[in-house]
């Protein structure tokens, strides 16, 4: 869910002081960055030698800061944490604003010490106005998460019923708690824990999770961002197309699109699909080698052919085969499955797409051509 969208005096990159704030160096950057009490960051007019005798001034200017966001899935809720990285003799150092303005308007800590934590009194990490901000620990901020239901204890998590599944949902056992089931099955209690609150996707080829599951989000009509290629979509000069209804090129949804067919790609072991849209999807499976690793399925991203000097004119995948990586064309794999068989060796033979957009994967859009 997302937050109404709102400014934030971090935000405000103009240099004339905002109302109420107030100025101080930032610890170990005396005369070269402040922090302001509402969360801002200045860099300040310095000399910068570049050599003997030689140098400028640097300008003085609010600094912009990045924003780390991750999601609280037991609130559907996003978490905000601002941060910034200053510069000094050849170093960089990065942390959070919040650790910054504390240290200089509420009181001095070790600001290394990464047991010390800030909390937000209204629990937005983009307000970084010093009358907001409490100094805290792990311990005391993970109780004050449990109290407001943003996470559950490893109590509540142990004492839940669980079951046992294969790989294809299939239910193996039921247990009455975590520890029972790591007692009965000698499987080690951190991996079921770590499955069932969804961290990993399957441990010691099973799937665990809690009996009384809550039942799965429904899919939005409109594309989610997450699923939505947006670097592709640059990189083909940002072709006319919705979220709603992508060019499936770009669309990244795990669900079939109306009339899209699926073929196993020749010579993965039905690892990879190729479907009549162009999309190219990762089987579910264990990954070989030295650990079994599960792997969802998932769509993969198209790679465009294109750089700085040159416009994309042909997409490609990443595939492996038998612990081989390699690159194949896309256009290559729909025209081999879906129209007729062709060597893949053969470099005399390209591929020519009649309306001439390169992301149009569709059989019909194509023919081949030869150098």
């Amino acid at each position: 869910m997302r937050s109404p969208k709102k400014d934030y005096p971090y935000q405000n990159r103009s240099l004339p002081d905002l109302p109420g704030e107030r100025w101080l160096d930032i610890p170990g950057f005396d005369g070269i960055y402040e922090i302001s009490s509402l969360g801002r960051t200045k860099s300040l007019r310095r000399w910068r030698a570049t050599g003997a005798d030689k140098g400028y001034y640097t300008r003085e200017m609010i600094m912009s800061q990045h924003v780390r966001v991750k999601k609280n899935h037991l609130m559907n809720e996003l978490t905000y944490t601002v941060g910034n990285t200053l510069k000094h003799l050849q170093k960089s150092i990065s942390r959070s604003t919040a650790r910054y303005v504390y240290h200089a308007f509420v009181a001095p800590f070790d600001l290394d010490d990464k047991t010390i934590m800030i909390s937000y009194k209204d629990g937005d990490g983009r307000n970084l106005d010093f009358r907001n901000l409490v100094l805290t620990d792990r311990s005391e901020l993970a109780n004050k998460s449990i109290r407001l239901k943003r996470t559950r204890s490893k109590f509540q998590e142990l004492s839940i019923p669980i079951r046992q599944m294969t790989m294809t949902g299939k239910v193996v056992a039921t247990y009455p708690s975590l520890t029972a089931a790591s007692q009965k099955t000698g499987i080690h209690l951190s991996g079921l824990s770590a499955c069932v609150v969804g961290r990993i996707y399957q441990y010691h080829g099973f799937r665990w999770e809690p009996v009384e599951k809550k039942e799965p989000v429904p899919v939005p009509d409109k594309i989610p961002s997450d699923f939505f290629n947006a670097y592709l979509w640059e990189k083909l000069g940002k072709p006319k197309t919705s979220r709603k209804q992508p060019i499936a090129a770009l669309n990244l949804h795990p669900d079939s699109m109306p009339g899209e067919e699926w073929k196993p790609i020749t010579g993965t072991n039905s690892a990879y699909f190729i479907s009549n849209f162009g999309r190219v999807k990762g089987a579910a499976r264990f990954k070989s080698g030295r650990l079994q690793v599960w792997t969802k399925e998932k769509i993969k991203r198209l790679i465009p052919d294109g750089n700085a000097r040159r416009a994309t004119s042909c997409l490609t995948v990443h595939l492996s085969e038998n612990g081989r990586k390699f690159q194949q064309s896309v256009a290559r794999l729909v025209y081999h499955h879906f129209v007729e068989k062709i060597d893949f060796n053969n470099k005399l033979h390209y591929i020519r797409y009649k309306n001439g957009k390169c992301y149009d994967l569709h059989p019909q859009n194509l023919l081949v051509g030869k150098e």
